[in-house]
């Protein structure tokens, strides 16, 4: 019978193989990259408009697309101490009791059967509908298949057990890698999904709670929108502009994007303006009580 921890060059390869996939700084940057992408044209979606219009650059991707991550990961880390602990019990236990303990053999005889129903399991909730299914849906099916090549690590260390060949045990642990390292992205970008569906849910009624924006110009913008109003100054021969009832919806490249007040699901009108127009200013208020006068400016 072996000593417990003996097999950890068996166990350390699965581990290695998912860290050089994972830790490839040029597969993690256009992962990141695509994961900002995914929330980003979810949420333009959603607000009627294409993403291709935000013109967002890598760093804007990248920004947005920390949260996706996070989540994921962090319920992978969880399982993983999970695993731990019960490999821990089953080590010590198999070492004390030895391999004719009824427990200690069930689990190796049938854990792969358990790996098999934790895959259908997470299939059955990617199809739920439900963001949460959604999104748990691929982390599930991930631990499934390490679940299934821990069960064929433990039934492999019960006496009499034939063991695969060497290179089939590679081949074996690289797939499971490569396809748990899917598993855990296709959940982050589900995860970036449901977020930009999130942000843009309801945005009829969190309009009021964006920074709202004055413009001033030396010349016409011609904003039209609903809610939005435009009022002038005139000081001798020179005319002022100032549109007012917009709001920050965000700030990509040199661009400011806007909606308006009165932005509805079924009309809505987005705004954009460079960030250094000639002859613009731009004035960022907060007064939820309506306080701001607009001065000399009246409407033209």
């Amino acid at each position: 019978m072996s000593e417990p921890g003996s097999d950890s060059p068996d166990r350390s390869g699965l581990v290695k193989t998912i860290t050089a996939i994972v830790l490839n700084v040029g597969v993690l940057t256009a992962l990141l990259v695509y994961l900002g992408w995914a929330r980003s044209d979810r949420m333009a979606d959603e607000l009627g408009i294409d993403e291709a219009i935000l013109g967002m650059s890598a760093q804007d991707y990248l920004l947005r697309s920390v949260q996706a991550v996070f989540v994921p990961i962090l319920a992978a880390g969880l399982a993983g101490f999970a695993w731990f602990a019960f490999d821990r019990w089953w080590t010590v236990r198999r070492a004390i009791r030895g391999d004719d303990d009824p427990l200690v053999r069930g689990v190796a005889r049938w854990a792969w059967l358990f790996a098999i129903g934790v895959i259908l399991l997470g299939v059955g909730l990617g199809f739920m509908g439900f963001a949460e299914t959604f999104v748990a849906g691929p982390l599930v099916c991930a631990a499934g298949l390490l679940l299934l090549m821990y069960g064929a690590h433990l039934r492999a260390k019960l006496p009499g057990a034939i063991r695969s060949s060497s290179l089939a045990e590679t081949v074996f642990r690289g797939a499971t890698a490569l396809l748990v390292a899917v598993g855990v992205f296709w959940s982050a970008t589900n995860y970036a999904v449901v977020e930009g569906a999130v942000l843009a849910d309801g945005y009829e009624d969190k309009v009021k709670d964006l920074p709202g924006v004055e413009v001033d110009s030396t010349h016409p913008l011609d904003i039209s929108a609903p809610g939005v109003r435009t009022l002038c100054h005139s000081d001798g021969e020179m005319v002022r502009y100032r549109y007012t009832g917009l709001r920050l919806l965000d700030r990509t490249g040199a661009n400011y994007f806007f909606i308006s007040d009165d932005w509805t699901d079924e009309y809505g009108v987005v705004v954009a303006l460079p960030t250094d127009g000639e002859g613009t200013r731009f004035t960022f208020v907060r007064d939820p009580g309506g306080e701001r006068e607009d001065g000399a400016y009246v409407p033209c």
